[in-house]
């Protein structure tokens, strides 16, 4: 029997607060989590900056996680492939989204040391499906509908990936299933998880969970503001944020697990985005190779003023 080095100390951890009697699992935070620097601030060097991983994504190895991930991503290609939907490598929207993205992820690489050893592969798929995914291990598809029925400029496009990046880069769903898997634990699962199983090389089954993930709004504050960075140092506009996501839940918010059910919107995130952009102005700015003062209007955004701070 083999069992992980930090699943042992996630079970140790587990009991512990088991035999505690004290904590729920899915509220127990890692001890560096818990000093987690509240809402992301801009330090000297203009990078915006987070705290660390929760304890939750030791319960799932990242590498465990990308290959089903990749796993996953194939078996959505084979389908497109027999079903014909599969965008060919000519198409103008493959081109468009490839060029964009391709931009994003060299400023992507400082935020998961994994990520630079990723195989980033970026595919569309004739859709009316309005969705997006970045999967663990950089594995990006696009459903055409996102882009055609929202009618998705280069700078929403932009922000778009950004923000799905940033969940992969951040592992999110790996903190989501292992939250899942904490739960077994508390309902008495501890010997099928831990006593039998070799998390590292099972099959856990998890890859179209992947597909179905519903993100907190924590996780989405997260993705907005690094999804942000990223796009802004990429030179796309930061302020399409806005209209990105006032599109998406027009468009999505009375389906059944739409876009914007997976991807949490309301008032205080779209306020949030505001707040952030003394922070990504300056980035996308000096991307695109402007003073703030030059930078035009946008989508009836007005133009950004910078003010003190």
């Amino acid at each position: 029997m083999t069992v992980h080095v930090p699943i042992r100390a996630a079970l140790l951890v587990f009991t512990t607060l088991t035999l505690a009697s004290a904590f729920s699992f899915a509220d127990v935070p890692d001890a560096q989590d818990a000093q987690r620097v509240p809402p992301p601030y801009a330090a000297p060097d203009n990078q915006i900056r987070f705290g660390n991983a929760a304890l939750f994504r030791n319960l799932i190895p990242s590498a465990t996680l990308e290959q089903q991930a990749a796993q996953e991503y194939a078996q959505i290609l084979r389908e497109a492939e027999h079903n014909k939907t599969l965008l060919g490598d000519d198409n103008a929207l493959v081109k468009r989204t490839r060029d964009i993205v391709n931009h994003e992820i060299p400023f992507a690489l400082k935020w998961n040391d994994r990520s630079k050893h990723w195989k980033w592969e970026i595919n569309v798929v004739k859709s009316s499906e309005i969705r997006m995914y970045c999967l663990p291990g950089g594995k990006i598809v696009i459903y055409s509908g996102l882009i055609d029925k929202l009618r998705l400029n280069d700078n929403e496009i932009g922000m778009m990936a950004g923000h799905e990046i940033a969940h992969a880069l951040r592992e999110h769903s790996r903190e989501r299933l292992g939250r899942q898997q904490a739960a077994q634990l508390s309902a008495g699962t501890v010997p099928q998880l831990f006593g039998f199983v070799d998390l590292g090389s099972t099959q856990l089954g998890i890859g179209e969970q992947l597909l179905a993930m519903r993100y907190s709004p924590a996780d989405e504050t997260e993705a907005d503001v690094i999804g942000s960075e990223i796009a802004s140092r990429a030179g796309y506009d930061p302020r399409a944020a806005i209209t990105l996501w006032n599109k998406i839940d027009s468009a999505t918010r009375r389906s059944d697990n739409g876009f914007i059910w997976m991807h949490p919107y309301g008032s205080d995130r779209r306020q949030d985005l505001f707040k952030r952009m003394p922070d990504m102005m300056p980035l996308y700015a000096k991307a695109v190779g402007k003073t703030i003062d030059q930078l035009p209007n946008y989508a009836g955004l007005g133009r950004f003023k910078k003010t003190g701070r």
